[in-house]
C-alpha cells in the first residue's frame, strides 16, 4: 500500500484547474507592501508572461476576470486607484549583493469599451517574472494566491511555498517584518513592535487564511534570543487536490439561477456577464449552505446581493 508522505496533507476542493506561477526566490523575498487587490492584479499579468516576450510587450487583462474574485462595488474606481498606487510602490529586491528598486509596472491602459486593462512591466523586474533556470526560484499556485483574502497571507504564502519541499522555513522575526515593510532598515522604524500585537494582527490572521484557502497547511513555532522572541520556525505541509466535479455549462447555470435561487433574467444576464462559470458554480454552492442551515429569509435577495446585482 503506497503511503502518503509525511508532509502531505489530503483536501478536496471543487476546483481542480490550478496553474502555476514562477518567480525568482529574490523576488520572493523582496521588500514591498501591496495591497490584496494590487497583488492579484500583479498574479494576473505574471501568469501570461514567457520568457521569450520582448520587453515593450503588453499584457492584456479583463475587468470581470479580476473583478471575479475582487469584490467591489465600484470595480473601475477600485482598479484604478489600485494600479495608480502599484506604479508607486517600489519594490525592493535584493540580488548578487546588489539592490533594485523598481515598481512593477511603466504603464497601465484602461479600454472602457472593451473591458480591459493592458499593462507594460518594467524591463528590469521582467526577469524575475518568468520560468527560471538556474534553480533559484518558487513556484505556488495562482489560485489559492489570489484566493487570499489578506495582504501578509498573500506574501508569507509565497515565502512558505519555496521552502515547500523542505517543510521546513526558519526566519527571523525583523526579516519577516521587513519583507512585509513593518519594518525599515534605512529608518528602523517598526509597526507592531510588541509581540503580542504582531502575532495577533498579523500572523494568527495570515496562518488561518493559508490553512483554509491555499494548498499549504502551516504551523509556526517561536524561538526566543535571550528574553526575547526573535525566530519563527516554520513547519510546512502540502496538500493533495481532488476535483468534486466539472463546472457547469453556462446554459446549466442560468436554469439554476432561475428555478434554485429565484433570479430574473436579467439579473441572471448581469452575473452571467460578470463571472466565470467556475467562480459562480463555487458562491453558489456557498449560498446553499447558508440556506440549508436557515439563515436566509430571502434567497433570490440574498443571491443578487452576494453577486452585487443592482
Amino acid at each position: 500500500m503506497k503511503r502518503t508522505p509525511s508532509n502531505q496533507l489530503t483536501l478536496l476542493k471543487l476546483d481542480a484547474k490550478t496553474e502555476t506561477l514562477f518567480q525568482a526566490n529574490a523576488l520572493t523575498n523582496a521588500y514591498y507592501d501591496m495591497s490584496a487587490l494590487q497583488k492579484n492584479i500583479l498574479y494576473m499579468v505574471q501568469s501570461q508572461i514567457k520568457k521569450d516576450d520582448p520587453d515593450d510587450k503588453r499584457y492584456v487583462v479583463r475587468v470581470k476576470d479580476i473583478m471575479a474574485i475582487t469584490d467591489t462595488a465600484n470595480p473601475y474606481k477600485s482598479l484604478q486607484l489600485a494600479t495608480e498606487g502599484m506604479m508607486q510602490k517600489i519594490m525592493n529586491i535584493p540580488v548578487g549583493g546588489k539592490l533594485l528598486q523598481v515598481a512593477p509596472f511603466s504603464s497601465v491602459l484602461y479600454d472602457y469599451g472593451k473591458g480591459t486593462m493592458t499593462f507594460k512591466i518594467d524591463s528590469d523586474l521582467r526577469p524575475f517574472l518568468f520560468n527560471l533556470e538556474n534553480g533559484r526560484f518558487t513556484t505556488f499556485g495562482k489560485e489559492p494566491a489570489m484566493n487570499l483574502p489578506g495582504k501578509y497571507s498573500k506574501r508569507i504564502y509565497e515565502m512558505l511555498s519555496s521552502w515547500k519541499k523542505a517543510g521546513l522555513m526558519k526566519i527571523s522575526i525583523l526579516e519577516l517584518k521587513t519583507r512585509l515593510r513593518l519594518y525599515d532598515p534605512v529608518t528602523e522604524i517598526e509597526q507592531y513592535e510588541d509581540w503580542r500585537d504582531f502575532n495577533k494582527r498579523v500572523l494568527i490572521p495570515a496562518v488561518k487564511e493559508i490553512n483554509h484557502e491555499s494548498d499549504l497547511h502551516v504551523e509556526y513555532f517561536t524561538q526566543r534570543v535571550g528574553k526575547r522572541i526573535a525566530q519563527l520556525k516554520w513547519v510546512i505541509k502540502t496538500k493533495t487536490t481532488v476535483a468534486l466535479e466539472v463546472p457547469p455549462t453556462v446554459s446549466e447555470l442560468h436554469e439554476r439561477m432561475m428555478t434554485q435561487f429565484k433570479l430574473r433574467s436579467d439579473q441572471i444576464e448581469f452575473i452571467l456577464a460578470r463571472f466565470e462559470p467556475a467562480v459562480i458554480n463555487k458562491k453558489l454552492y456557498e449560498i446553499q449552505l447558508q440556506n440549508a442551515s436557515k439563515k436566509i429569509s430571502n434567497i433570490g435577495g440574498y443571491t443578487a446581493k452576494v453577486f452585487g446585482v443592482l
